[in-house]
């Protein structure tokens, strides 16, 4: 099953989040994403959190589709968007997609994105997109198929850097160590069909971009 969780951060490009929401069995908006999901008149499976972010308007769209929630105390120990992956995690999901969590707060940003990790840890396959990247978490093989217009990076995210081979890719790497907050793997792209990334040691995370 593959679940969908929809926050309150930047979304602007609702063409692409419907098609993202008809992609996935179930959807748990995080607090206020509920209104991202209203303005494409699409009903998640339930909204989670504490609503200090929720819109009026948000409360009302709840009450006349009668849809289920789980509200939390304001002070706790976990953001609204973990609490909707905990929800997720407790219904048996193979993939999780995130989106509505990246925006201004670079905190929340950066918090968010490090919650793959706690996926891939448990065997989930997990994403975060918004209107211009997808970012995964790898510490394996890895292969993106080739997109027109897109770029992609491997960003080494532990202390001992990464070892990693790109294969298909304009600029090939064969067991070459990255160190840690290293630029070598930005703005890569992908020449084959396919690009394969292998991580031979360490950990990285993997963005496809568009400007």
């Amino acid at each position: 099953m593959k679940g969908l969780i929809i926050s309150s951060g930047d979304v602007k490009d609702f063409k692409l989040l419907n098609r993202i929401v008809l992609e996935h069995d179930y959807i748990v908006c995080a607090d206020g994403g509920l209104d991202h999901l209203i303005k494409i008149d699409q009903v998640p499976d339930i909204v989670v959190g504490d609503f200090d972010s929720i819109s009026d308007k948000g409360l009302k769209f709840i009450r006349d589709n009668k849809i289920s929630v789980e509200r939390f105390p304001t002070m706790k120990d976990q953001t609204d968007t973990e609490i909707a992956l905990s929800h997720l995690l407790d219904r048996k999901v193979d993939e999780i997609t995130l989106m509505g969590v990246t925006g201004s707060r670079i905190d929340h940003t950066m918090a968010n994105i490090f919650l793959l990790k706690r996926l891939d840890m448990k065997g989930i396959v997990g994403r975060v997109i918004d209107d211009n990247n997808i970012v995964y978490f790898a510490n394996s093989r890895f292969r993106i198929e080739n997109r027109e217009g897109y770029n992609v990076s491997v960003i080494p995210i532990n202390d001992d850097g990464i070892i990693v081979s790109l294969v298909g890719f304009l600029y090939p790497l064969d067991k070459k160590f990255v160190k840690f907050g290293s630029t070598l793997g930005i703005s890569n792209k992908i020449v084959e069909d396919y690009g394969d990334i292998i991580i031979h040691s360490g950990e990285a995370l993997i963005i496809e971009s568009i400007d």
